[in-house]
C-alpha cells in the first residue's frame, strides 16, 4: 500500500505516469550555469548553478548523491539525495533521502524524510490554499512580528 501511495504522489500533475518519458540528465561531470525550466523529468547528478523550475505541464526533479544545486527550486515533485544550497518549494511531494543536505528553507505539502537527511533552514508546510503562492518575503515576516509585538504590548 505504501508503494502505491508513493508512486501516485510522485506522478505528474495530470495523473499520467507517461509524462516522465522525457528525462533530462545533468551528468556527474557536467556543470550548468543559469536557470533551468523543464517539463517531464530532470535528473541532476552534476552541478546546477541557477534556479530550477517546472513548466506548465509539470514534472519531477531528482537530485542524485553527486548532484549539487546552487539556487532556488520550484518544482511540485522533488527527490533529493544530494546537496541543495537554496530554498526548495515542493508544492506536492518532497522526499529527502539519506544523503540529502539542504542549506535553505523547505516549503512542502507532503514530505518524507529518511534518517540521515539534513536541513539547515525552516520546514514550512503549505496548506492547499497557500501552495500556489510565492514564499513570504522578509518584509512580510517582520510586519507580522511587529503586529504580534504590538498586540502583546496592549
Amino acid at each position: 500500500m505504501l508503494g502505491r501511495d508513493k508512486k501516485s504522489a510522485t506522478g505528474s500533475t495530470s495523473g499520467s505516469s507517461q509524462d516522465y518519458r522525457n528525462h533530462t540528465l545533468v551528468a556527474p561531470s557536467a556543470t550548468v550555469r543559469g536557470d533551468i525550466e523543464f517539463t517531464g523529468g530532470l535528473h541532476v547528478q552534476g552541478t546546477v548553478e541557477g534556479n530550477i523550475s517546472v513548466g506548465k505541464d509539470g514534472g519531477r526533479l531528482i537530485i542524485g548523491e553527486t548532484g549539487v544545486v546552487k539556487g532556488e527550486i520550484q518544482v511540485p515533485n522533488v527527490i533529493i539525495n544530494g546537496r541543495v544550497e537554496g530554498d526548495v518549494h515542493a508544492t506536492e511531494n518532497l522526499e529527502l533521502a539519506e544523503k540529502a543536505a539542504v542549506e535553505g528553507n523547505v516549503y512542502y505539502l507532503m514530505i518524507e524524510m529518511v534518517m540521515g537527511a539534513r536541513v539547515n533552514g525552516k520546514l514550512v508546510r503549505l496548506d492547499d490554499e497557500r501552495r500556489n503562492l510565492p514564499a513570504p518575503d522578509a518584509t512580510d515576516k517582520n510586519a507580522g512580528k511587529t503586529a504580534t509585538k504590538a498586540a502583546a504590548a496592549e
